[in-house]
């Protein structure tokens, strides 16, 4: 899915708006407020689509592990994000 903009910008406001109702101590409050913002951005991030164009291929993985089937190594093309 794509990142939606809008999504966080309620987000952020919304954590604001519980701040300022919520009648507990500058600190508490402020604590509060940096773990919903935290919260938002981290859901924001995680809703993100990436898409990785494929690398070079590996051949073997050293340590006794075969590698996954489909497994890529570096240096591969830039990743997409939308």
């Amino acid at each position: 899915m794509p990142l939606v903009k809008i999504k966080l910008e309620q987000d952020i406001f919304l954590a604001f708006k519980r701040m300022s109702n919520s009648g507990k101590d500058i600190d508490e409050a402020q604590r509060e407020l940096a773990k919903d913002l935290a919260s938002a951005i981290d859901s924001y991030i995680r809703s993100a689509t990436i898409i990785v164009p494929p690398g070079q291929v590996i051949t073997g993985a050293g340590g006794g592990v075969a590698p996954v089937v489909g497994a890529t190594s570096a240096p591969s093309p830039t990743a997409i994000i939308s």
